[in-house]
């Protein structure tokens, strides 16, 4: 009896995820289906939708608490299905197979993405950040980074978007001249206004920035190559920029930076 007891105690105890599936692809929806029935017995799928539009109908009815989205699918992406949702209140586990820029926006926001063909592992691994997630309020903002950083790649309007305490703060990447690391956070210099302290890793920074506009000479330096006034000679050299700041070239990184500096 107190191992009856027990069962059913755990069985209790264990988070159930309502799921939905969001794919256009027959065989990838079929595939995730299979691998979350026999590997993921908290995960127990609601709906699964074959197109953005239909996904979107199936996650206002069933209230998901996961949603398996794909990244690329005709019509709309997968980012244009969340910009229908003023709030989200449910994970996300993006699907993609090669937009590279999508997934430095996913990592950027720090939120969750599977490459496909899927491997069992990693689905288990982001299932299982899900069930620890549950009853964690859902940040919002992470979304709407993600979704204005893709946009703004998209329509190549040169900003990007950055997390703040209170929201995202929209910065037009012409106006930057500079980026510093400090520990896990970084400073950003701009042309004629503050600078600006976020908590993200320069590499974070450098992979949401055009590499033709941005160089990344010191492990601790990123500059944007038009604010460039002046390149001082020495063991590496430093650089003079467009607010008289002056950041050292690594020795690792001059040559690659000199010869930017004879094509230009």
């Amino acid at each position: 009896m107190d191992s009856l007891h027990c069962v059913e105690e755990n069985a209790e105890l264990q988070t159930i995820l309502k799921a939905i599936i969001i794919d256009d692809e027959a065989r990838s929806r079929k595939a995730l289906q299979l691998a979350l029935n026999d590997y993921c017995p908290s995960v127990q799928i609601a709906a699964i939708a074959e197109t953005p539009e239909n996904g979107i109908e199936e996650i206002i009815k069933h209230k998901p608490d996961i949603v398996f989205l794909d990244v690329q699918m005709p019509g709309m992406s997968g980012f244009d299905l969340l910009s229908h949702f003023p709030e989200i209140d449910f994970d996300i586990v993006f699907i993609t197979a090669h937009d590279h820029y999508a997934i430095k926006a996913i990592r950027f926001s720090a939120l969750d993405y599977l490459l496909k063909p899927i491997q069992v592992d990693e689905l288990m691994a982001a299932v299982k950040k899900a069930e620890e997630k549950k009853n964690n309020k859902h940040k919002n903002w992470q979304y709407k980074s993600l979704y204005e950083n893709v946009r703004s790649n998209h329509n190549a309007s040169g900003s990007i978007a950055v997390p703040t305490g209170d929201g995202l703060l929209f910065i037009k990447t012409q106006n930057i001249i500079r980026c510093e690391a400090d520990g896990n956070y970084v400073i950003i210099y701009q042309a004629g206004k503050e600078k600006i302290l976020i908590t993200k890793t320069l590499g974070d920074i450098e992979s949401m920035l055009n590499a033709k506009e941005f160089f990344r000479v010191h492990n601790s330096h990123l500059i944007n190559l038009s604010h460039i006034k002046k390149y001082v000679k020495g063991d590496g050299g430093y650089v003079i920029m467009s607010d008289n700041s002056s950041v050292d070239v690594s020795r690792r990184k001059k040559e690659e930076f000199m010869q930017w500096l004879n094509v230009h």
